[in-house]
């Protein structure tokens, strides 16, 4: 597998996390909408009202969560495996002497479950946003650059 490919499979991956965090938003409303529609008014009057406002709030998280997840999706969509990356951008598969990182979504440590050459030492990347702090620190480096990070040295070994 080459690092075309490679970048690929983490684009993919990343779409498919996110695409499960929807569906499970969406049946997380679903069901709220539905307890809250099927729940009666017994003679318990304040167990039922304090029981319709937690579900009112469990249906602001879930919106909360499931809007998340659009944005998310939304700014992988402008990801192109078609434009090449020489430097650290938006879209930069970055392979470097700790760790593997795609500058995309922040979202951490996200699993490959490949079996390839390029992914034995390490099954998985980090999946990181251009604000965050080792995001900030690769921005527009390049392949051999040295650059420093908490203390230890990072060298970029390749950036595709």
């Amino acid at each position: 597998m080459n690092y075309h490919q490679l970048k690929a499979v983490c684009l993919n991956r990343l779409n498919s996390q996110i695409q499960d965090k929807i569906l499970s938003a969406q049946q997380l409303i679903h069901f709220t909408e539905e307890s809250k529609t099927s729940a009666t008014k017994g003679s318990a009057g304040d167990k039922h009202e304090t029981g319709r406002a937690m579900m009112e709030r469990e249906l602001a998280l879930s919106k909360a969560q499931l809007n998340k997840a659009e944005f998310l999706k939304n700014e992988l969509s402008k990801i192109s495996l078609d434009h090449k990356c020489n430097k650290v951008e938006t879209g930069a598969l970055i392979i470097t002497s700790g760790a593997m990182y795609f500058m995309s979504i922040g979202v951490g440590k996200v699993s490959l479950n490949l079996d390839s050459d390029l992914s034995q030492d390490s099954g998985f990347f980090y999946a990181i946003s251009g604000g965050s702090p080792i995001g900030k620190v690769l921005q527009n480096a390049t392949k051999g650059d040295l650059l420093k990070f908490q203390g230890r040295e990072i060298e970029i070994l390749h950036v595709e």
